[in-house]
């Protein structure tokens, strides 16, 4: 059973039997009529087989895929589901352009903000999709830049979550994601369902959980994800250790880590990268870190009293830890220590317009020093919320908007403080908002509508709303206040006056003991709430003096956080609850102005585990009035409307109302329309009609001023009849709008006809008088006139695409393709005859060749027949392997250039070297290149055996230099350049490179030296200049 409307018996234990059923099956959401409730599995689920047969189980149930499913789709035909809520929402917006609020109400740890999540994403994947429909007006290219900007916006509304969970939300005994503050996320739309912009306002951050945790919970996620997530370096920079060093992290740290199912290193990384996508630079996130890790220096600065000589108390630190902490804190402020120092132990006040210092004592530096690092903490949150928006884009223009309120649960803890009361007040706000929209209002217009009707008894919590605020009844709020604004402050009298005012209030509950607390029946149950913090939490601490203070600071950051404008005219500024409550006001006022759409969450049980307790589910069923609704929404109706309205959307239906009609009211054509034969539609194999007062689907009833539907399928069908009828309205107009056209164009043709017909026949009269040889009709000026005036009208009225301009077109495109062709045809036969030419050319040669080669001596025939056969000599074998000068190749070798043989001192050197040859092969000038490349003068001589590299700045005194053995040559290298360079390898020694004239006379006797005494194959290589 989806809907508990269809349920036979109308009472609590049968909401309760059908809730556990099928949250037994998986199935966590339940209609009641336009409201989805939500039971929190406390684990991921898939989708039931039951409710998508066609698809795989183990598909998500949140999976992108099934947002298809509901788009477009009525609320009653849809499974229940948050994507069919926030499709009626969005189908709602887009058929009476009015603005949406999706209010997700529910306890603490009831799942509401991951609901928020699932409603946000079937809103933006629904607007992503409406841009698949280009519009006829613009451009591809303009919406392809519409398609992008609008899914940027949808991702950066996506990224923000990121940010206000790690630096808004923190684990709670009931919640290990609860938030701590009130969101209220705007998303703008133009009028073809597109996200143009969005904003998002807070509310109420628990800015005391810097300092105060209770039992089991945690600080801010941002804390955790901080000291674990960062780097080396930035541990060293921020001076931060673990969370162990940290007094305001310190509390049950190891039931809090031992709980926590977040990798806050990876954590850090996603807020990270979300702060980059919505445009908070990185110098900036980096300060922001820094000033969290100042926070948790400054948790750790601690007092103790001690006695001037004027008998006061005055705080000074009380040990070294103390001062550490102090210093650290101070330097990520950008402060001077006994600046901050002074800032904490001191207040400055103003005395008969004089400025005076005043101390103060330790239990009293301890409450500045939280109220500093309260305040630091929420003003950076408030300017992540601040950068967020102006990241977002808010619109001025939006033609709608629909709203998602993800606020923080109803609490009932152990120990219940002044934020308890604040959250547990805004829940009894929205509940009263419910009732109100639900339950009193829609009994109320009934009545006042003249319909038959019984009013439902319903429990309202009005009372509770004014036993907290109304300030003429000493509301709790007004009594704290004024307390707050003595100097003396006493628990005891604040509570005295609580149970003098509210001693006959059946909501008060008065403590059965003395003790410094007293209880409040709220609609989900008593409260007892302790006010030993009630004025630390209700007044502002942070003097004056400490904002002049704050803006001494050095990093930039904090000057613009803790602005000196900020510093109020009045004397007092307001106090906690009354900000608080302006904000709920505001809140409340934007919801009213909205169509709301609700899904109320229920928590199944306490130890957030996947079962369900069935007290538990009894007494959220009860708090949220389920079954008044239940009854209502069976009795009453579904939809209603002013006549004028209804008839003006739905008088297309009928031919009685359509185009025209003939009727005195709205009321009289309204039943007309309702009552035409046009307007039935199709269930199943029968026809239904609209009935007045019947139990049919179709039943309707007729205020004095409205008109009231009572099933959803009728209105449904309604819908479906408009959208089917107009397609047909809009091709009557396309028709309508073609004919206009038509006859606009015709009226222009016959114009156009006209005039050609006076200019033609001016042209036919001129030629006939011309033929006719009458004295006037030779006049040149007449006849240029007349062809003039034809030649503008043809070409005005002919356009350039007319039979003869089309012919001549054409004619030239046939020429042009002639002269293409016969363009080709010649270059293909001048590339032929090319051909032709040079095998005649060639012919030549080889004839005249052959006659020269048979008047040659034998010897020389001979020759040519070896280079023919490719037979080549030595130094034919260096031809095309480098770039070298004419005369390096086939020419003699002398040997010996220097004429050793007539140099006594050469013999002479020869001989002195024992066992080297005294046959002189090859010697000449060389220029040696040395490690240095530096060039220096030698003589290269090369014997059988060895090669010898000889100084002779003297030819008198030769000197060798180096005797290389031509056994321990290994290879040589050749510059591909035209050059001389050449390189030898020696084996264990050092390479040789030499510039030599007579290079391939070298290489030749080298090669085939070492060939023939060591009867192996020499290599030669190539090398590149540049290698050496």
């Amino acid at each position: 059973m989806r809907d508990l409307m269809l349920l036979e018996t109308i009472d609590e234990h049968a909401i309760i039997e059908a809730l556990i059923k099928r949250y037994q099956k998986s199935n966590i959401y339940t209609f009641l009529g336009p409201v989805l409730i939500a039971i929190n599995p406390y684990t991921k689920l898939c989708i039931n087989a039951t409710e998508y047969p066609d698809l795989s189980p183990k598909l998500s149930l949140y999976d992108p895929g099934l947002i298809d499913r509901f788009r477009n789709k009525e609320l009653h035909l849809s499974p229940p589901h948050p994507f069919a809520i926030a499709e009626a929402a969005y189908s709602d917006l887009m058929r009476f352009r009015r603005d949406q609020s999706l209010i997700i109400t529910g306890e603490s740890g009831s799942g509401k903000t991951e609901t928020s999540k699932h409603v946000l994403q079937y809103i933006t994947h629904a607007s992503e999709r409406s841009h698949t429909q280009p519009s006829a007006h613009t451009s591809a290219t303009q919406n392809n830049q519409s398609l992008q900007l609008r899914s940027n916006v949808g991702d950066k509304i996506w990224k923000c979550n990121q940010i206000f969970e790690a630096f808004g939300n923190a684990q709670t005994i009931r919640n290990q994601n609860s938030s701590r503050f009130g969101k209220h996320s705007f998303l703008q739309f133009d009028p073809r369902g597109r996200i143009t912009g969005a904003y998002i306002e807070n509310y109420l951050l628990e800015k005391c959980r810097v300092f105060q945790q209770a039992y089991g919970e945690r600080n801010f996620h941002i804390f955790y994800h901080l000291l674990d997530g960062v780097t080396l370096e930035e541990r060293n920079l921020w001076r931060i250790s673990s969370s162990t060093s940290f007094r305001c992290l310190s509390h049950d740290q190891n039931y809090c880590h031992n709980t926590s199912s977040k990798d806050d290193k990876a954590a850090l990384q996603q807020v990270r990268q979300a702060m980059m996508e919505l445009q908070i630079t990185l110098e900036e996130q980096q300060t922001i870190f820094q000033l969290l890790a100042a926070i948790l220096w400054i948790g750790n600065i601690c007092f103790e009293d001690i006695i001037d000589t004027c008998q006061n108390s005055c705080a000074v630190l009380s040990s070294d830890i103390s001062r550490e902490a102090l210093e650290n804190a101070a330097y990520l402020l950008g402060l001077a220590p006994h600046s901050l120092e002074k800032m904490l132990t001191y207040r400055l006040l103003t005395i008969q317009s004089e400025e005076q210092e005043w101390k103060l004592s330790a239990s009293k530096a301890t409450k500045v020093c939280h109220a500093l690092a309260r305040s630091l903490y929420e003003k950076i949150f408030h300017w992540i919320v601040g950068r967020v928006n102006q990241t977002l884009g808010r619109q001025t223009s939006a033609s709608a908007c629909i709203g998602i309120l993800d606020i923080y649960g109803f609490e009932i803890f152990q120990v219940n403080g002044f934020e308890q009361l604040c959250i547990n007040y805004v829940n009894e706000k929205l509940q009263q908002l419910f009732i109100v929209q639900t339950l009193r209002a829609e009994q109320a217009e009934y009545v006042s509508e003249g319909l038959s009707w019984d009013l439902i008894a319903f429990t309202d919590n009005k009372g509770v709303c004014e036993l907290l605020e109304d300030q003429s009844k000493h509301g709790i709020f007004s009594v704290l206040d004024e307390q707050c604004a003595v100097t003396q402050y006493s628990e005891k009298e604040f509570i005295h006056r609580l149970n003098t005012f509210h001693a006959e209030n059946p909501h008060y509950i008065k403590a059965r003991v003395r003790n410094l607390s007293f209880g409040i029946q709220h609609y989900a149950g008593d409260v007892e709430y302790d006010v030993s913090l009630f004025a630390e939490s209700n007044t502002d601490t942070f003097y004056s003096h400490l904002l002049s203070c704050m803006h001494e600071c050095t990093v930039p950051l904090v000057k613009t956080l803790f602005q000196v404008s900020e510093v109020h005219d009045f004397k007092r500024p307001p106090t906690t609850s009354q900000q608080f409550r302006s904000q709920v006001t505001m809140l409340l006022s934007n919801l009213r102005d909205c169509h709301p759409n609700y899904i109320r969450c229920i928590k199944p049980n306490d130890a957030k585990m996947t079962l369900i307790k069935k007290n538990r589910l009894k007494e959220q069923i009860r708090y949220l009035g389920l079954v008044e609704n239940l009854r209502l929404g069976r009795k009453g109706y579904c939809y209603r409307e002013a006549y004028t309205l209804f008839f003006q959307r739905y008088r297309i239906l009928s031919n009685v109302t359509w185009p025209s009609f003939n009727f005195h009211s709205a009321r009289q054509a309204t039943v007309a329309l309702l009552s035409s034969q046009e307007v039935v539609w199709k269930k199943g194999t029968t026809s239904v009609k609209f009935e007045e007062d019947t139990p049919t689907l179709g039943s309707y009833s007729l205020g004095r001023n409205k008109i009231f539907i009572r099933t959803p399928e009728a209105l449904g069908a309604l819908e479906q009849l408009r959208e089917a009828k107009l397609h047909d309205i809009a091709a009557i107009l396309q028709q309508s709008w073609r004919r206009y056209k038509k006859r606009i164009l015709l009226g222009h043709f016959l114009d156009a006809y006209e005039e050609l017909k006076v200019a033609y026949r001016a042209v036919l009269t001129n030629c006939m008088h011309r033929r006719m040889r009458r004295m006037d009709a030779n006049d040149r000026c007449e006849v240029e006139r007349v062809y003039t005036a034809w030649k503008l009208i043809s070409q005005k009225l002919l356009g350039p695409f007319n039979g003869h301009n089309s012919r001549l077109a054409k004619e030239e495109m046939e020429n042009g393709v002639v002269y293409a062709q016969s363009h080709v045809r010649a270059k293909q036969g001048r590339k032929r005859f090319s051909r032709l030419r040079q095998a005649q050319i060639t012919l030549s040669k080889h004839v005249r060749g052959r006659q020269v080669r048979h008047n040659l001596p034998p010897d020389l025939r001979q020759a040519c027949v070896a280079v023919r056969l490719g037979i080549r000599t030595e130094m034919e074998r260096f031809l095309g392997q480098k770039k070298r000068r004419r005369d390096s190749l086939d020419r003699e070798y002398e040997g010996d250039y220097l004429g050793l043989t007539q140099m006594p001192a050469y013999q002479t050197l020869l001989r002195k070297r024992s066992g080297l040859s005294h046959v002189v092969i090859f010697a000449s000038d060389v220029v040696k290149v040395n490690y240095r490349f530096q060039l220096q003068d030698r003589v290269l001589v090369l014997t059988n055996t060895h090669m010898l590299n000889i100084r002779a700045d003297h030819p008198t005194k030769p000197k060798a230099r180096r005797v290389i053995d031509l056994k321990l040559v290994v290879s040589m290298e050749l510059s591909t350049l035209s050059d001389n360079c050449l390189l030898f390898h020696i084996e264990g020694q050092a390479d040789v490179l030499l510039i030599v004239e007579q290079k391939t006379e070298v290489v030749t006797y080298v090669r085939r030296l070492i060939q023939e005494n060591e009867e192996k194959n020499f290599p030669l290589f190539d090398f590149n200049a540049a290698q050496i």
